[in-house]
């Protein structure tokens, strides 16, 4: 029997210290209206014992006393009763409690005669609401009122009627205790990544735990992380309407991180604090709790998602910007007309980075053909660092030429094969007019709004016209393969997920070509798409036997004179657009009077077209007229 009595008391001390559990006692002195003839009011109070279960039931034990007196007594009629009683109740905004209930049991009634004594018992039943003030999570004043019925053996009513009053309830806890504040279990995802700094504003670090240690609800609920230097602002969660006590709620973690993050250049940790702010009936608290974030170095880099590679791409890097601009701002004066724009300006970049002395260097530690095909943690330079060191690997270029082209609004992409990495640059073109600008589709890479091209970082020393056959054959080989699978990532695209990081102040700016350098540089490589494309293109456009789609052609390849021609024959047979086209090439010219003359031969046949129009102002413009 004693190993009984102890087994059992151990388990009781095991259960209260793990589990919390709520307990509550309540006295309620109560008025009474009875139903019955002769009786008057009745006094009396119920005390109740409850354990409170899932923060909206009560379950316990009660007793009451009861005085009556009727009108054909001397004495009073005292009810002395005690049951079970069930209830539920809701904590209404921070401080307004609401509750129900109702209890049944057995009671025992007693008065004094002339001939001595008399008791019984019976059953009895009541019902019952209240609205209360909560002072503190531990007392709670309200408001009573209910139904109760001392019932006799034939089921007949001794005493029934409606009663009211007040109530004041205690609460309190027995088991495992709380911390008197909210606190939190903080499950992080793995370290973190410099690189992503912009990612964890969308993407979370981890997961916290909320749990309330509060003696009581708690209410709007908020979490956030700060890390001094290292955070710029503290991005608040989702409000969490309530959170009842002693219950957790999960969050995800997200942590505005600053620039200083790409201070990292070795491993290390980061020491921050879990920010939660809450409401304790209607009184605003917080909690703070130190939290410590491995981080990794600012280069490194695990492949495996190669959208994520985008982050390493930065047009806005302030030394990438101020070099990008300085070579488009040549480019652009000496553009040739006609001739797409956004392949002059890659043709231009390719050829200024090279200039620049910009070399290809296998890395010996992580090379970009052994580790983008692993999930170790490669080392990938940032623009700027590759731009110091005046060398990189293949990604290591491919990212600098994007980040500079993107710079100065050419779009690009990107596609990491196993022995290269291909960069895209988007010719801003509607699809259906790549063949008017290369000489077969099947070494472009057409999408629903664009077309681009692709050049070769393996072939990268060796010219923009090396590069750009050997980036035209791969995609032609990947084009043809019909087993594999090969991932063409659009960089603002793959920005809408993995923001660009922007590593900046570090490292010598980046040795500019001379401007006559610049520009010789890019008429060679300009003259070798002419040889390669655009003479195809004009091959084609003559078969066709369309002298205006010939004529287009021609003043791409800045052949004028001929393009004069051809959109002369349009011309003679009245058509409009050959006549545009004419007046163009004379405006290109500086022909400005030959050029009005077939803008207004335009509008006489067609007052309202809108090239003649805006060409006629132009020329004008031109004129000082």
């Amino acid at each position: 029997m004693k190993k009984i009595i102890s087994t059992i008391a151990a388990s009781f001390i095991f259960l209260t210290s793990v589990f919390a559990i709520d307990f509550s006692l309540r006295l309620s002195p109560v008025m009474g209206f009875p139903q019955e003839q002769y009786y008057k009011f009745s006094y009396g109070a119920y005390a109740q014992a409850d354990v409170l279960l899932f923060n909206f039931l009560t379950a316990g034990l009660e007793g009451g006393y009861i005085a009556e007196s009727p009108e054909n007594l001397n004495s009073s009629v005292n009810f002395i009763n005690g049951g079970l009683g069930l209830g539920a109740y809701y904590n209404l905004f921070s401080r307004m409690y609401l509750g129900a209930g109702g209890a049944f049991g057995i009671y025992n009634y007693s008065f004094e005669t002339d001939k001595g004594a008399k008791s019984a018992s019976d059953l009895y039943w009541r019902g019952y609401g209240e609205v209360g003030f909560r002072f503190t999570p531990a007392i709670t004043l309200s408001a009573t009122g209910g139904y109760s019925s001392y019932m006799v053996s034939n089921s007949k009513n001794l005493l029934s009627g409606p009663f009211a009053g007040v109530s004041v309830k205690l609460n309190f806890s027995a088991g495992k205790s709380a911390k008197g504040a909210c606190y939190a279990d903080v499950d992080l995802n793995g370290s973190i990544y410099p690189l992503f700094q912009q990612v964890y504003r969308i993407s979370p670090i981890g997961t916290a735990k909320i749990i309330n240690g509060e003696s009581a609800e708690i209410r709007n609920v908020t979490v956030s992380f700060k890390a001094g230097k290292y955070t710029s602002s503290a991005l608040k969660s989702e409000v969490i309407p309530v959170i009842n006590r002693m219950k957790p709620v999960e969050v995800p973690l997200y942590v505005d991180f600053s620039s200083e993050l790409l201070r990292f250049n070795e491993n290390g940790m980061l020491s921050g604090e879990i920010v939660i702010e809450y409401e304790l009936l209607g009184k605003k608290k917080t909690a703070v709790q130190s939290v410590t974030l491995a981080v990794t170095n600012r280069n490194s880099y695990v492949w495996g998602n190669n959208e994520s590679i985008a982050a390493f791409i930065s047009p806005d890097t302030p030394e990438v910007l101020e070099y990008a601009k300085y070579v488009a701002g040549i480019a652009r004066n000496d553009l040739y007309t006609g001739m797409n724009r956004n392949l002059q300006f890659a043709a231009s970049m390719f050829e200024a980075l090279r200039s620049s002395g910009i070399v290809f260097s296998d890395d010996k530690q992580t090379p970009y053909v052994k580790y983008h095909l692993s999930n170790e943690n490669d080392y990938i330079q940032y623009p700027l660092q590759t731009m110091d060191f005046s060398s990189g690997d293949l990604d290591e270029i491919g990212i600098l030429l994007a980040s500079c082209l993107e710079s100065v609004g050419v779009e690009t992409a990107y596609l990491p094969l196993d022995d290269d990495f291909l960069v895209f640059v988007g010719m801003g073109i509607n699809p259906t007019a790549a063949t008017n600008h290369f000489a077969s589709e099947d070494s472009l890479v057409i999408t629903e709004d664009n077309v681009y091209f692709a050049l070769s970082m393996a072939e990268f020393s060796k010219g923009f016209a090396k590069s750009r056959a050997r980036g035209a054959e791969l995609v032609k080989k990947c084009n043809q393969d019909e087993e594999g699978y090969y991932e063409f990532i659009a960089t603002h695209e793959a920005w809408s997920i993995y923001p660009p990081a922007v590593y900046t102040g570090s490292g010598d700016s980046l040795v500019k070509p001379s401007q006559a350098e610049i520009k010789r540089l890019t008429r060679n490589a300009v003259q070798s798409y002419i040889d390669t494309d655009i003479v195809q293109v004009i091959q084609n456009a003559r078969a066709s036997g369309d002298s205006n789609k010939l004529g287009l052609a021609y003043v791409k390849a800045g052949r004028y004179a001929d393009a004069k021609a051809e959109f002369q024959k349009g011309a003679n047979n009245g058509n409009i657009a050959s006549i545009n086209n004419l007046a163009n090439v004379y405006f290109m010219e500086k022909s400005y009077n030959s050029a009005m003359t077939q803008y207004n031969w335009v509008l006489q046949l067609d007052p309202k077209n809108r090239t003649a129009l805006r060409g006629l102002e132009n020329c004008k413009s031109k004129l000082g007229l």
